[in-house]
């Protein structure tokens, strides 16, 4: 993916060590985390080695896909991770996926991420299928990803949790 990437409102950037503080708001957030299959973060050494493993995971991935930071173009504020990754690290889907800060929940940044690394999965990587791999209570999450264009497919079992599935196929025209 060529890095950033730029909304309207937001910048899809690469990772930075220094990133690990302001990550931490997310990482360390048990509001934030209850809707992932990972624990919140005991402090910021901690996210800062989780901050770690995510940039090497970004770099074993194939070009345009991985986890970035995600942040306000006017300000440089940091918002939370976002990113495009094959499904449990293998695939053969791909996972569009976004984790913000609570304070910036419902402005819309989440969908506004998603329909970007959505609109180049499927504009630039020419990818068949994009899904989002959501805990059924998580209201928020669904509706970004229904937002983004993505239709309820059912139940799926993913990273050992019960998941709902929402996809949505290349169109081809």
């Amino acid at each position: 993916m060529p890095l950033p990437l730029r909304t309207e409102r937001l910048v899809i950037r690469p990772y930075r060590e220094a990133d690990a503080t302001p990550l931490h708001e997310v990482f360390g957030s048990p509001e934030v985390m209850k809707w992932t299959p990972s624990a919140p973060s005991k402090d910021i050494a901690e996210t800062a080695q989780r901050l770690a493993r995510t940039m090497a995971f970004t770099a074993r991935q194939p070009p345009g896909l991985g986890l970035w930071a995600l942040e306000l173009r006017d300000s440089a504020e940091f918002l939370g991770q976002v990113g495009l990754f094959p499904v449990e690290g293998k695939g053969p889907d791909v996972e569009v996926a976004y984790e913000l800060a609570p304070r910036v929940w419902g402005h819309g940044y989440a969908t506004e991420a998603a329909r970007a690394l959505v609109d180049y999965g499927f504009g630039e990587m020419d990818l068949r299928r994009i899904v989002a791999l959501i805990l059924p209570d998580n209201a928020r999450s669904r509706n970004v990803a229904s937002k983004c264009g993505m239709t309820l497919e059912g139940p799926g079992r993913f990273y050992n949790l019960d998941l709902i599935v929402y996809a949505r196929e290349r169109t081809v025209g």
